[in-house]
């Protein structure tokens, strides 16, 4: 789910939800294409050079990565200290399948998400899925990048002291897409602000796009009216509140996403208050008529004192 501060209450939800998942068909098209045979490159690089390479190979240097149990990291080398502080077996292989995804208008930004699979024969669940999402960036006769990726429902970080991390600055932008970069982020504050006011299943119901992709638990859970059934059929009472740090947009104004943290307030077993907190990827997608709703949104948990 996209912010997992309930994720063990709700992927019980999404499990018993009376009907089966549907798989995402976004629309086809030559350059969409080439963008996801690139992301499902990463399963052959992976058995050529190994996992962390494969990855690597495809980050942009000021890229925001996600992992379960850190926060969120940014730039090419903090990635890689990231990544090698949670190394694997030898004989672990890894795969990459995407489900789907989508190109900005001027087919220079554009998202991927989909299953990772972790395989080693040597352990009692040798087989592992985990879901990710991508946001990628190109200019004029370079390659696509990863400018931006969230592990979700992976193996938790065991890095330790990672330096304070904060989002890049970025290159000085024109007055006009400052101010589109501030719609986008005002449009995720006020997603926090309705969820606060009027509840969570109101607020993401009321956000995603006709066909938006909600990762919660091992289900994708797909536009308003489902989204809407499986926040409702959770316990009453739990809030989620966020903040976006981070964002982009497109030069086309049509496609973007934002990076943020959030708190979840829960109860448990006991009936004590509990507080979960975690950081998020949203991917955006400006509408014809209803402005800015989110395409694909996933978290996943961090660890910090409370």
């Amino acid at each position: 789910m996209r912010r997992s501060a309930f994720a063990g209450i709700l992927v019980v939800v999404a499990c018993h939800h009376g009907r089966p998942a549907v798989q995402p068909i976004p629309v086809r098209g030559p350059a969409r294409d080439s963008l996801l045979r690139l992301d499902l490159s990463r399963t052959d690089s992976s058995a050529a050079h190994g996992p962390i390479a494969a990855v690597l190979s495809l980050i942009d240097r000021d890229a925001a990565y996600q992992r379960a149990g850190a926060p969120t990291v940014y730039g090419r080398e903090n990635i890689r200290a990231l990544l090698l502080a949670d190394t694997m077996p030898a004989r672990t292989r890894v795969s990459w399948q995407p489900l789907g995804g989508e190109l900005s208008a001027d087919r220079n930004a554009g998202y991927t998400f989909g299953v990772t699979v972790r395989a080693d024969s040597a352990v009692a669940r040798p087989v592992s899925f985990e879901r990710y999402i991508a946001f990628w960036r190109r200019s004029v006769g370079r390659p696509w990048r990863l400018v931006a990726y969230a592990e979700i429902g992976g193996p938790v970080s065991s890095i330790r002291n990672l330096p304070l991390q904060s989002p890049p600055v970025r290159p000085e932008m024109s007055r006009h897409a400052r101010r589109i970069l501030s719609e986008l982020i005002a449009a995720d504050s006020s997603f926090s602000e309705l969820a606060d006011r009027a509840g969570i299943a109101t607020a993401f119901s009321s956000n995603v796009a006709p066909e938006g992709i909600l990762f919660a638990g091992s289900e994708l859970v797909i536009g308003p009216r489902d989204v809407r059934e499986f926040y409702a059929s959770g316990p009453r009472g739990n809030t989620l509140t966020w903040r976006p740090l981070d964002a982009f947009v497109a030069g086309s104004e049509d496609l973007g996403y934002t990076i943020g943290e959030y708190v979840g307030t829960g109860r448990g077993p006991s009936g004590a208050a509990v507080q979960t907190f975690g950081k998020y990827i949203t991917v955006w997608k400006k509408q014809p008529r209803d402005g800015w709703k989110f395409v694909v949104d996933g978290g996943s948990g961090e660890s910090r004192d409370q």
